[in-house]
């Protein structure tokens, strides 16, 4: 149609919130325009680090984190005090980062601890550390509606089924899940982790990476052929 007018401009142009929304995407991707980053609506970003080929959803938060190269994260995901590694899959609906409550002091309400609060509190000074940081290292998968704890470590390649809450630290290509989550398995086989943890194959420029796709389809290949294949 003309002037470009069609359904979906005109449903734009009648919801202020939607303009307003389109607006701010617009302004968030001219910060990063080098970074190939892709952005759904309602994105918050704040005092945040974003590598390329980025790609965060409708409704994510992203706070005092990280993420790396080819990494993703889908709708209504909340990332907060999170370093986030390379070729990272990131589900639906998760929550990274939430806050610690003191359980050995009279009272676990943040009044008498922090003054960083937007209610009311008593203290002057924030006493107690409420988040410490998460670090995913590369190629993990965190599956729908998990809760990732704060202070945890979750190794290269590993995989949290969806649904889990993660307390503790996961191993390298270790599958976890459950509440709390829980080894499941490893999903290769022991005795070829080292030997592709070795490889940082993460870390490989594009040019490796569109040369040597087809390898990733079989580890034993992959292995075999990574060294040839510089």
């Amino acid at each position: 149609m003309a002037f470009g007018i069609n359904k979906k401009n005109i449903l734009i142009l009648l919801q202020p919130k939607l303009i307003y929304a389109y607006y701010k995407r617009y302004k968030q991707l001219k910060k990063y325009k080098n970074r190939n980053l892709r952005l759904g609506l309602y994105v918050i970003i704040n005092n945040s680090k974003i590598g390329k080929n980025v790609l965060l959803s409708n409704d994510v938060s992203l706070s005092n984190s990280t993420i790396d190269d080819h990494s993703y994260v889908n709708a209504k995901t909340h990332v907060g005090h999170t370093v986030i590694g390379k070729f990272c899959s990131i589900a639906s609906n998760v929550q990274f980062g939430l806050g610690k409550h003191p359980t050995n002091l009279v009272s676990t309400h943040p009044a008498f601890y922090a003054n960083n609060k937007g209610f009311k509190t008593f203290s002057d000074k924030d006493l107690f550390k409420e988040y410490d940081e998460i670090i995913l290292k590369n190629d993990v998968w965190i599956g729908n509606d998990c809760i990732i704890m704060s202070g945890v470590t979750i190794g290269n390649g590993a995989i949290v089924a969806a649904g889990s809450v993660v307390t503790k630290d996961v191993k390298p290509y270790e599958v976890v899940g459950g509440v709390p989550a829980k080894h499941i398995k490893f999903r290769i086989e022991e005795r070829f982790i080292d030997q592709i943890q070795k490889t940082k194959w993460w870390d490989k420029e594009e040019e490796w990476l569109e040369r040597n796709y087809k390898n990733f389809l079989n580890l034993e290949e992959f292995l075999k052929n990574i060294e040839k294949n510089e």
